[in-house]
Formats: C-alpha cells, sequence, structure tokens
C-alpha cells in the first residue's frame, strides 16, 4: 500500500519533478549576478540549478530556481561555507549589543520567545542603512520588497480567505508586532550614533521582518536562527529536498543510505514520505492550533450537584430539634416522683443511643458520600474535561453517582449496595482513562506525557493577550544581577552548509525545498503563500456539540467549567477522522450498555454505523455552509485578474473543500463497506472499489487500511 500514499498520489496530480513548459530562464537580475558571483569567490557551489521565473495558474510570475540537468537522489545542489551564513551571534557581537544588553524585555529569551527574530530585526536595519559598507549589503539588498504574508495583508486581502478564525490569529500576530516595531522604534531612538534618520521606519521593518520570518532557517543543527545567502530562492513543496550539514570529523548528518531513500532497519513500516528530513509532524500547542475558542459563560439553573455539607446542616438542625423535643418531659398527672425519675433515666438512655446511631449514620452518609467526590476526583485529575470526547461520558458519569447519592441519601439503597456501585463506577472510569489515554498517544498521536491535573484544560486554550503598547513591554522589571544572555554563545561546530535531495527532478522542472509539514494556514501566516494538493493540509471541523447532550448533568458540567462551545476536529488528507467517529460514538454511547472499548474500537458495528452516519451529516451540514464550490474555485484560479493575494486565497478556500470532500468521501466508503461486512459480503470483496473512491481508490484504501483491518478483526470474532 505504500506506493498508494495520498503524498504520492498529490505529486503525481501536480507533475512535481517533472519539466515545467512554461518556465522561463531569465538574465538574472544585475544585483542577483553581483550576489552570485561574490558568494562564488568565497565558497558557494551550485550544482544542476539555476535562477528562472515560473507562473501560476493565472499567470502570476514568480523567480525560483530550475533544473539544468537531471537530478539524482543524493545530489548535492547548493554549498556554502559556514562563515557565509548569517546568525542571530553576529547580531548579538555586533555594535548593538549594548541595545540587547540595555532592553532585555525586548531582546531576551528570557522575555520574549520572539528574542531571535527582534535581534535580527535590529541588526538587518542597522546593516541596511550602512549599504555596501556592510558585509552583508548583497544579501539585504537582494531580498525582494514585493513579498509579505498575510498577518500584512490588507483587510480587504484578508476577508478574501474567508476564515474569521485565521484572519483573528493574522490580526493577533499584526497587533504584536506592531507592538514590537514600535518598542523597537523608540529604543533605537535613543541610539543615533547607531541607527540614521528614517532607516527604522514601518516600512523597512515589514520588509526584513518578512524575510526573518519566511527565508531564515533553524534546527536540525543550527544552533541560531539563521539566513542561507542564495537558498532563498528555493520555493516551497512538499519534496525530500533537505538541508544538511558537514563536519570536519564526518561528512554529514546525512549519509547515503539515508539519501538513496533506503528504509533501514526497524523503519520497515513506515512510509518514506514519513521519512522527510523536512521537519515534524504539526503538534499540540503548535501555531496549527489557532486559539479561536468560544466560551459557555452563563449559568444553569435546571441540576445542582448534592451539596454534603448543606445536607449535614439541615441533618443537625432536624436531629437537634427533635432532640429538644424529645428532651422536654414533663410529670404526668398522678405520677409519682420516682416513676418520672425512671420515665427520665429510660428517655436520656434512649436519647444517647438516638444520638449514637444518628452520628454513626451521618459517618457512613459522609463516608459513602466521600466515595462519590473521590470517583470524581479522580476524573479532574486524569481527564481534561474540555477534551473531544469525554463530556458524554462525564455527564453519565455524574448522573449514576447522583443518583446512587440520590438513592442511598433516601433510604432506597444500602450503603452496601451504594459502595459497591460506585466502586463500579470508578473502575468503569479507570477502564476509560486507559482506553482514552492509548487512542490519544497511538491513533491520534497527542500523547499524554505524564499523569497531571489537567484542570486548567477544562476551559479550553484562551488566546492570551500580549503586550498593547510600548510602555507596558518596557515597564517589566529588570533584575540586573540576573544574566539575560549567555556569557559564552555556542558556536556552529559545522563546516559546510548544503542542499541536498532525495528526490530525483527532471531537466527543466522547478526544484523545490521543503520547509517543514506545514498546513496552507500555517504556510499564509508565515509565508503569504498556500499549496494545492498539499499533504499536510488540513482544516478545522467546529461541532456545536451541546444539542448532543442528553443529560443534565452533561450540560451542567459544561457550563460549571465554562467549556469551549464548539468541539472542533481536525480534517486531514493522511489519516480518517477518527475524532469526529469517536465523537459520534460517544453520542450514541450508553453507560453500562455498551462496552468502554467500542468508543475507542471497532467491536460494535452497529454502533459504529451510527457514529458513521452522524459524522457523515455534521460534515455534509458543514461543507453546505461554504459559498463556493471546488469546481467553481478551480476555474477562478486561471481568472488573470485574480492578484497574488487573492490567488492563494482562493487555493486556501478550494483546500478546505477539497478537504471536506475527500473526508465525506472516506465516511461514505465505510459505511458502503460496513454495510456489506454486516450483510455477510466477505471482508476482501467489501473493500473493492465504491461509488465515492473516483481515482483515489488505492489511496484511500492505504488512507483506510488500519480502520478496515479493525473492521475485519471484530467481524471475524463475533462469528
Amino acid at each position: 500500500m505504500k506506493r498508494h500514499s495520498i503524498g504520492k498520489k498529490f505529486r503525481k496530480i501536480k507533475a512535481l519533478k517533472k519539466a515545467d513548459p512554461q518556465a522561463i530562464i531569465p538574465e538574472a537580475p544585475e544585483q542577483l549576478q553581483k550576489y552570485i558571483q561574490e558568494l562564488t569567490s568565497k565558497g558557494l557551489k551550485i550544482n544542476k540549478v539555476q535562477y528562472a521565473m515560473f507562473q501560476t495558474k493565472n499567470g502570476l510570475s514568480y523567480p525560483g530556481l530550475i533544473a539544468t540537468e537531471p537530478i539524482m537522489p543524493k545530489d548535492t545542489l547548493v554549498s556554502l561555507p559556514k562563515e557565509l551564513l548569517l546568525t542571530t551571534l553576529h547580531a548579538f557581537e555586533s555594535p548593538l549589543k549594548q541595545i540587547f544588553v540595555e532592553y532585555p524585555q525586548l531582546f531576551s529569551p528570557k522575555f520574549l520567545p520572539q528574542w531571535e527574530d527582534y535581534q535580527f530585526l535590529a541588526y538587518l536595519l542597522y546593516e541596511y542603512q550602512r549599504g555596501p559598507e556592510s558585509k552583508w549589503h548583497l544579501l539585504i539588498s537582494n531580498l525582494p520588497r514585493d513579498i509579505d504574508y498575510a498577518v500584512f495583508w490588507r483587510p480587504e486581502d484578508q476577508a478574501f480567505l474567508e476564515d474569521k478564525y485565521l484572519v483573528k490569529l493574522a490580526k493577533k500576530q499584526h497587533q504584536d508586532f506592531m507592538v514590537a516595531f514600535n518598542t523597537l522604534k523608540y529604543i533605537t531612538d535613543k541610539y543615533r550614533n547607531l541607527f540614521k534618520p528614517g532607516t527604522v521606519t514601518l516600512e523597512n521593518a515589514i520588509w526584513l521582518y518578512t524575510h526573518i520570518v519566511s527565508r531564515s532557517f533553524g534546527g536540525q543543527g543550527l544552533k541560531y536562527v539563521t539566513m542561507v545567502p542564495f537558498c532563498e530562492l528555493f520555493n516551497h513543496e512538499q519534496v525530500d529536498v533537505c538541508y544538511d550539514l558537514s563536519y570536519k570529523d564526518r561528512s554529514s548528518n546525512y549519509d547515503d543510505v539515508f539519501m538513496s531513500k533506503k528504509i533501514v532497519k526497524g523503519q520497515e513500516d513506515v512510509d518514506v514520505d514519513d521519512l522527510s528530513l523536512s521537519s515534524s509532524d504539526n503538534s499540540q500547542g503548535s501555531e496549527d492550533d489557532i486559539s479561536d475558542s468560544e466560551f459557555v459563560m452563563g449559568d444553569y439553573d435546571e441540576y445542582q450537584e448534592f451539596d454534603f455539607d448543606s445536607y449535614k446542616n439541615s441533618s443537625f438542625r432536624n436531629f437537634h430539634e427533635n432532640l429538644r423535643r424529645m428532651s422536654e418531659i414533663k410529670p404526668l398527672p398522678n405520677e409519682e416522683q420516682e416513676e418520672f425519675y425512671q420515665r427520665v433515666q429510660n428517655q436520656q438512655q434512649f436519647l444517647n443511643k438516638f444520638r449514637k446511631e444518628f452520628n454513626i449514620k451521618l459517618n457512613i452518609q459522609r463516608d459513602v458520600f466521600q466515595l462519590a467526590i473521590d470517583c470524581k476526583s479522580f476524573l479532574f485529575k486524569n481527564i481534561d474535561f474540555g477534551d473531544n470526547y469525554s463530556i458524554f461520558f462525564l455527564g453519565q458519569v455524574f448522573q449514576v453517582l447522583d443518583a446512587t447519592i440520590h438513592d442511598f441519601f433516601k433510604e432506597d439503597k444500602s450503603s452496601a449496595i451504594a459502595r459497591e456501585d460506585i466502586k463500579k463506577v470508578h473502575i468503569t472510569c479507570t477502564v476509560y482513562k486507559d482506553y482514552l489515554y492509548g487512542f490519544l498517544n497511538n491513533v491520534m498521536k497527542q500523547p499524554i506525557q505524564q499523569k497531571i491535573n489537567l484542570f486548567a484544560q477544562k476551559i479550553g486554550r484562551r488566546l492570551t493577550r500580549g503586550f498593547e503598547t510600548v510602555e507596558q513591554v518596557l515597564s517589566q522589571p529588570v533584575d540586573r544581577r540576573c544574566e539575560f544572555y549567555k556569557s559564552d554563545w555556542e558556536r556552529d561546530k559545522f563546516v559546510n552548509f548544503h542542499m541536498r535531495t532525495r528526490d530525483p527532478f527532471e531537466k527543466g522542472s522547478q526544484v523545490y525545498f521543503c520547509y517543514s509539514r506545514l498546513s496552507n494556514r500555517q504556510m499564509l501566516l508565515k509565508y503569504g503563500m498556500a499549496l494545492e494538493y498539499n499533504k499536510y493540509d488540513s482544516t478545522f471541523l467546529r461541532v456545536e456539540y451541546l444539542k448532543y447532550l442528553k443529560n443534565k448533568e452533561a450540560i451542567w458540567i459544561v457550563h460549571r467549567f465554562k467549556l469551549n462551545k464548539f468541539k472542533r476536529f481536525k480534517l486531514k488528507f493522511t489519516v480518517p477522522p477518527y475524532g469526529l467517529i469517536v465523537f459520534c460514538k460517544s453520542v450514541n454511547w450508553t453507560l453500562y450498555e455498551n462496552s468502554i472499548d467500542t468508543l475507542f474500537k471497532i467491536n460494535d458495528l452497529k454502533l459504529e454505523r451510527k457514529a458513521l452516519l452522524l459524522a457523515r451529516q455534521i460534515l455534509v451540514e458543514e461543507n453546505s455552509k461554504f459559498k463556493d464550490t471546488i469546481e467553481e474555485l478551480e476555474k477562478q484560479l486561471y481568472d488573470q485578474s485574480v492578484g497574488y493575494h487573492e490567488y492563494f486565497a482562493i487555493v486556501y478556500r478550494l483546500e478546505r473543500l477539497r478537504l471536506y470532500r475527500y473526508n465525506i468521501n472516506l465516511i461514505n466508503i465505510c459505511i458502503v463497506v460496513l454495510d456489506k461486512i454486516m450483510n455477510g459480503v466477505p471482508f476482501l470483496e467489501a473493500i473493492q472499489k465504491t461509488e465515492y473512491d473516483n481515482e483515489f481508490y488505492e489511496t484511500n484504501r492505504n488512507v483506510l487500511n488500519t480502520y478496515f483491518e479493525q473492521m475485519r478483526s471484530t467481524k471475524q470474532l463475533s462469528k
């Protein structure tokens, strides 16, 4: 199945690595020629690629690199000595060091995660004003001014995206940049000996900051944010072109076996696409997880938790009132004094027994109630109340616990039975936790690193509000006794930087570099572009789940902990929407009627079918809200009146629709296959091509392989 991966299918559709008949190899601009000549004299080596111009589907031109002859795996396309690379270390060791030391609030890792970017920005502005005197003059002067990314788009251009959440985040990042720029401007104005008037302008800052964000390198052996001369000409695509570092004592980071795409021992089951050197997959908390939460803020008065303290106080009041009444003994007419004393004594013994029994009963009630509280406490400590699935389980658990407590306190249930019921619930919660963790670790690839109290996550991930003024940034207290920077900055130990490929390219094809495994959302926020048929693209499906909650306890939990109004599921090309399917199973799942494992595995085909039908319904409803169709957007990509921003916005919207269509088709295929299996059709016959596969049959079977294997196992076990 590996040969039918979604990545290979998309590369075939886009004809990646094939000759581009519309590519033009013009004479490079004079400034670029000087740049390359200077770099070559200092050790730059260029192999099999050169400057060229390419076109989007509607004829918009853009520069890149073209293959001048066939490129083979293991080829090194570009090599540069380490000395030609520009890093944060150059900035820190420049005359600007005094500024960085004086204002750590903007330039130190102790205050800001983007500290390197702001150091770099200050340094590039400083070197830019020096003109030809600067060592980096040709690098800076060859950075084009006509590129930007979505953060700096005009509002009318951002509107083309038709995604209020993405626009919201872009505006937030723009606000953060403006605060940083104004802070930088305030600081540099104090150092007229270092910065000439007219240097630190908003136009210059946006221009250079765009290149820091979109064209700098980091990680994979590089110690600092790094700009690599000439390599900024590589455009982005999902190809296996990576950077490599060579050392004096060894050839490079990656040996020839790796660069030849040979599967090494222990990786036999890994798709070679996923051995890419380009990056790690999107992880929790990444920039792809846009903070777009809307929280339930109101109160819910149709349910109240059992309040033991109130019950205890009420019981005490009633007990003491009864005690007072029973203690009031008056002599009876013609009653002898001795008889009266005896009656008082008997009553006192009775009251002592009554008091003792009351305390024993209250202690038993407290113990049983505490067992229920301990069970809920276990959930607090181990389950994220704000995750995509658990609210349905939690609501039913709270309902059972509260019903048990109610029956026990109404004396409809003995303490022994109540204890057994609560113990059963606690065991069920433990089993649920284990299955949930397994699902998150193995299926969703969202490992829970340690058992911690997740209480803080119950209100979701809020968009943090950053500083809004220069005064707020600089008013942060600075303890001059602290060390805000390393006293001895670590030096890069490699000798040469290389751009190498594991992919072959035809002569005349555009040669790309894979920046990272980025969704189109991330690409717009980093590079101002989006890719068609991006294997790593994703979109978020938001489900208003409150309408699916069946009991008051679950609705109360949502209000009590102010959870998100929506459950958000990431739709991807590479895997089925497992999270959505589990959510839909949770909607139809009943405690003690269905086993826990049916939530996270395919163990009940009828429940699975209900989930698939609901998942399809939700996807189709959400898909219908898009105002354009795939076919209409595909046509718009050829509209020559469309500019760069609108073009990539169309690509973004188009890929969102393709993701919806693809996931709807996957669900439809699963329903068809499941129906056949439930009707007794042999497994291999049941998974044959359906009307929803179109030209993606082999690829779909690759994507659905794990899911179908679970179906097969369940069917075999049921025989």
